[in-house]
């Protein structure tokens, strides 16, 4: 039988660490805490931050999502990786966020043409971004989270819809429904009418 090499026993040495952190997590040792939400961070941050443009409001996001983990650690047994569980309780933090703003909506607001001739090609970019992003807004929260995943961020049906704690059946049904009612939205918008053959 062939010795494993350096690798794989680092593999499982690394393994073995990130199984005795989990227990000492569920027993409340806020070292273990610590390392595990450090570890998990980036990944969160970058998640969070695809779904939140504002960086103020991301970074609060990020740490409601650990103060979450936290707090739900004991409870954590292990059903699905330490990722997706994090990654679950950063999706109901956002969605919340998303149902808070809804009740205070932003309104596009019609441009000056002679001014939007002047701007640079940034703060065009910037600018349909922000419709863009008020589009979105309107389209249901649970679609809306659908839909960034997957089409945006590229991520496999199956894992949004682990991460969503949804059916594959239903995260395909909500990716679909959200990108016909955005394609809906952009046809009535000449600003963004273009980005419907992306779609």
């Amino acid at each position: 039988m062939p010795k494993p090499d350096a690798a794989t026993l680092l593999a499982e040495a690394a393994e073995r660490d990130a199984d005795a952190d989990l227990e000492a997590c569920r027993r409340g040792d806020r070292g273990a805490q610590e390392r595990v939400l450090r570890a998990h961070a980036p990944m969160l941050a970058r998640l969070i931050g695809r779904l939140v443009r504002d960086r103020a409001e991301a970074e609060d996001l990020l740490q409601s999502t650990f103060a979450g983990a936290l707090v739900g650690f004991e409870r954590f047994r292990g059903d699905a990786s330490v990722a997706t569980w994090l990654s679950q309780i950063a999706m109901r933090r956002v969605q919340d966020h998303w149902r808070r703003r809804a009740r205070r909506p932003e309104v596009v607001g019609d441009h000056d043409v002679a001014s939007e001739a002047r701007l640079d090609a940034q703060a065009e970019a910037r600018r349909r971004l922000a419709r863009l992003e008020v589009h979105l807004d309107a389209i249901g929260a649970t679609k809306r989270l659908a839909f960034v995943l997957h089409v945006v961020e590229g991520r496999p049906v199956a894992e949004v819809a682990s991460m969503m704690s949804a059916s594959a059946v239903t995260t395909r049904s909500r990716v679909m429904w959200a990108r016909r009612a955005l394609i809906a939205r952009l046809r009535k918008d000449p600003a963004l009418a273009d980005l419907v053959e992306d779609l």
